[in-house]
């Protein structure tokens, strides 16, 4: 039992830091909020991603809640730019503003986060790198393992059972 605890630390270390279901892309103060915005797979890849934000007010860290947040993606190489706008009820987590979006290609996308408050308008912009879309995983090998490991032990059983007959 010993001999696997060093390699399951190992395993968790070596993977990335993820908070509330995703990635920390975008970490600034802006105005009167602390604005922190999450992505979804890790690393961020062509296709569907989640895009989440989490609205902190800047003086005690508490959560803003209603807010309307505006997100603006805007791919530097293409001049491919596409806006969405997240909200409390597309989030997992009520403490955060969520919305799905589609990334059509790979590159450095600048992302702009505009917040409207009370009648004020509050900004952030920062830079998201989106690789290529991942090779689809086959998860064949993990589920046939078993099958195949109870079946050699059974052969292997057997085999010792009729050398000890003889």
């Amino acid at each position: 039992m010993k001999g696997f605890i060093l390699p399951a630390v190992l395993l968790l270390a070596q993977t990335p830091l993820c908070a509330d279901g995703g990635t920390v892309q975008l970490h600034k103060e802006a105005g009167g909020f602390v604005i922190t915005v999450f992505s979804s797979p890790s690393p961020l890849s062509v296709g569907l991603a989640d895009i989440s934000v989490l609205l902190q007010n800047r003086d005690g860290l508490e959560p803003i809640l209603d807010a309307n947040v505006h997100l603006i993606l805007h791919d530097e190489s293409s001049s491919i730019e596409f806006h969405a706008l997240p909200t409390r009820a597309q989030a997992r987590n009520k403490l955060l503003y969520a919305a799905p979006v589609m990334f059509v290609s790979p590159g450095r996308w600048k992302m702009g986060i505009l917040i409207e408050r009370h009648g004020k308008e509050t900004g952030a912009e920062g830079i998201v790198d989106v690789v290529p879309a991942r090779a689809q995983v086959s998860y064949a090998g993990y589920i046939a393992f078993p099958p195949v490991m109870i079946v050699l032990f059974v052969i292997r059983e057997r085999l010792i059972r009729r050398r000890a007959r003889r």
